[in-house]
């Protein structure tokens, strides 16, 4: 064989090889932007579903939050890297706890067996466990994420167990997102329900409540939500207390809240 014949050979090789790795590329990045757009799509929905939840609990129902688990599912086999997706599959087991808590409540009403009602608290006990997993998994991909320390302790408070890893939860949320409006709806809530039941634990929670709460009703991606919870609790006038050293702008969102500018 000449030396011609061989070099000819060579570069058609050399062709070969690059037409192959230039098509896996292609298919690889054909496929890759596929799943990107149905993740993408699954996330929105999900996240449009788990927004107007918080809006109107009593549109929650437990095929609903099935339904969205499938999608988020979907979506972390095709990005499990994602720690936003963690972070949302945990938000849907604690409305897979909620969902599972009013199945309860009705039972009791009911006076059925209690041995549906042990299913559905143990149904209940077992999604706020694949919560708090997932806020874990969560965190382990991006630690900083406030969200996701929100998420321990909302699942710590579900499940009763306010204590110093509640706290250390909180408190990381605070630190790593202190403008962050998820962290002022949360303290808010949490401080408001321990101010109407008297609980000992109000006295902990009192100056995050009052800080939060001015933050709170200045960010309009957690104002709304402030201002329902004030009326949801009946504390519009300790509200309007707490407040009364804030702007005017801030004071005059809370219900009934007089001032005299």
């Amino acid at each position: 064989m000449s030396l011609s014949n061989v070099y000819e050979r060579h570069q058609l090789l050399i062709k070969r090889v690059v037409r192959t790795v230039f098509f896996i590329t292609a298919a690889w990045g054909i496929i890759w932007s596929a799943q990107f757009f149905i993740s993408g799509n699954y996330y929105y929905r999900v996240n449009n579903q788990l927004q107007a939840w918080q809006n109107n609990p009593e549109r929650v129902t437990a095929s609903k939050v099935s339904d969205a688990i499938t999608k988020i599912d979907s979506a972390i086999s095709m990005f499990p890297n994602n720690a936003l997706y963690y972070q949302m599959r945990g938000q849907l087991y604690e409305w897979q706890a909620f969902v599972s808590h009013n199945a309860d409540q009705s039972t009791a009403e009911s006076a059925v067996e209690s041995a549906a009602e042990n299913a559905a608290e143990n149904e209940k006990t077992n999604s706020l466990k694949l919560a708090f997993s997932n806020y874990q998994h969560s965190l382990l991909l991006r630690p900083l994420w406030p969200a996701s320390w929100i998420g321990l302790a909302s699942v710590k408070w579900k499940r009763n167990e306010v204590d110093d890893a509640f706290y250390q939860y909180l408190n990381k949320a605070i630190q790593v997102g202190p403008q962050d409006a998820i962290v002022h709806k949360f303290i808010v809530e949490y401080g408001l329900a321990n101010y109407a039941a008297r609980s000992p634990e109000y006295i902990k929670v009192i100056q995050p409540l009052k800080h939060h709460m001015k933050l709170g009703l200045i960010n309009p991606h957690s104002r709304d939500a402030i201002v329902q919870s004030i009326a949801s609790y009946n504390a519009e006038e300790p509200a309007c207390r707490w407040m009364r050293l804030a702007p005017y702008p801030v004071r005059k969102r809370i219900p009934n809240c007089i001032t005299y500018d």
